[in-house]
């Protein structure tokens, strides 16, 4: 190779990376991040069983999602989550309803579990807070044996109850049987309520996302033909 050839190359080099840096920029900057979702401003409600819901009690449509709060798909997952509520439950035209699914936490996501259940049992509203607080802990390193005293800590609750009535919730085991009733394996999953009817796996213009999550823009679509066809 020649000089010439080798300062071409090496100019061609440089385009390319030049090139591929303003593409990673403009990606990030067009990246739409998860709007800060105040849930203590939303309704709250629970299932027959005992389930975790935000949104308007009247509406015709809930989204459940089951998820794991270590799991790094359902952190990657959560933004989009958000962006359905900003839209669709803040709105009021949809509710949305939590499960715990522990996956990559183990054991560790059903005490987390059992925290949050108890946090709501020892202040109402509590449960939403932990919700938003553990996934925190999740993404700083901080989910630990240790996150039940510090949920205690930052929601300002007595973490000796917290512990006790923890031993006892039987949430996460609640969960997770209705998690297998309609097939969910993995984390995140999402699946669909229309009215009080049972839950159902989310079919959408040809495509099965029961063993995938569910884009914003398709659960937006479904809140859109359930309000059409009411």
């Amino acid at each position: 190779m020649n000089p010439k050839q080798r300062q071409l190359l090496v100019i061609i080099g440089a385009v390319a990376a030049a090139a591929l840096a303003f593409v990673v920029v403009l990606a990030l900057a067009n990246r739409q991040e998860a709007p800060a979702i105040d849930f203590a401003s939303l309704p709250q409600s629970r299932t027959e069983d005992g389930g975790f819901v935000v949104g308007n009690p009247e509406a015709p449509i809930t989204i459940v999602e089951f998820a794991d709060w270590a799991c790094p798909h359902c952190q990657d997952y959560r933004s989009q989550i958000e962006q359905f509520i900003a839209q669709e439950v803040v709105s009021g035209r949809a509710k949305f309803e939590f499960r715990v699914f522990p996956t990559a936490g183990g054991q560790l996501t059903v005490f987390a579990g059992q925290i949050a259940d108890c946090a709501e049992q020892q202040r109402e509203g509590a449960f939403w807070e932990a919700y938003s607080l553990l996934y925190e802990l999740a993404t700083s390193g901080l989910y630990t044996e240790d996150l039940g005293q510090i949920v205690a800590q930052r929601l300002n609750l007595d973490y000796s109850e917290l512990l006790t009535c923890s031993s006892e919730s039987d949430r996460v085991t609640t969960d997770v049987e209705i998690a297998r009733a309609v097939d969910v394996s993995g984390t995140p999953a999402v699946r669909i309520r229309y009215g009080d009817g049972p839950l159902q796996t989310i079919v959408f213009n040809g495509t099965d996302y029961t063993r995938s999550t569910v884009p914003p823009g398709v659960l937006s679509a479904l809140v859109e033909q359930t309000q059409i066809a009411g």
